[in-house]
């Protein structure tokens, strides 16, 4: 994670550095810093503006679900669904902004997600009656499903706001898509349960191509 992370920062400089020589000398050069809340958890954020059209963004999300239990009801008896969730996630990004007297912008960049990894756990509350035969949770099983978005994803979005404003403060909103990796699958079953593991690999076939994240963000940023 550590080498990812110094591989961004140091495109952010180089970056920075290289735009910053094909711009006038009388350009003012600013640096901003921000806070994010988004589809992809809060975040921090530092961005450069490098020309009037141009800004340079390198940014950090983290996001967190722990313990979300849902009750699914399945032949008259409850089905305990326990789900964690968690992503880590930075990006390097260049929003462009094709009207000077407009906030209107054009993001492209790509992100790195360290730990983007999801599991659900399925236990049975109750037993199943088949005539005499009473099979209760423990003969059932346990089901366990983890799914791991891990890698590099490529980004493209649009808003409104810049991310060094003109003014002290600035607000921006925006709405795009990463293109996850291909996720990983994983199934961990124990009881009548276990056959289910071997469909690990049909699952992640099913779903390779569900690798489009949503991305809403609005952000706070200060000038510096």
């Amino acid at each position: 994670m550590i080498k990812k992370l110094l591989i961004l920062l140091f495109l952010f400089v180089t970056a920075t550095k290289l735009f910053a020589q094909e711009e006038k000398q009388t350009y003012n050069n600013r640096f901003a810093i921000a806070l994010n809340g988004s589809t992809l958890g809060g975040g921090i954020e530092v961005a450069k503006n490098i020309s009037s059209h141009f800004n340079l963004r390198l940014r950090a999300n983290t996001f967190g679900i722990k313990d979300f239990v849902q009750d699914i009801e399945v032949d008259d008896a409850n089905l305990n669904v326990t789900a964690d969730s968690r992503f880590l996630e930075f990006d390097l990004s260049l929003e462009y902004l094709p009207f000077e007297s407009s906030s209107f912008k054009l993001v492209g960049g790509a992100a790195y997600f360290n730990d983007g990894k999801t599991t659900a756990l399925a236990k049975y509350d109750g037993s199943f009656t088949y005539g005499e035969i009473t099979i209760g949770p423990d003969e059932i099983g346990d089901l366990e499903l983890t799914l791991d978005y891990n890698g590099f994803a490529p980004y493209f979005g649009l808003g409104f706001g810049r991310a060094v404003p003109k003014k002290r403060i600035g607000v921006a909103f925006e709405a795009g898509s990463y293109y996850l990796p291909e996720p990983q699958v994983g199934i961990n079953a124990t009881g009548m349960l276990s056959p289910t593991a071997d469909q690990a690999e049909s699952l992640q076939e099913d779903i390779r191509d569900y690798r489009w994240y949503p991305f809403l963000n609005l952000r706070l940023s200060v000038k510096i």
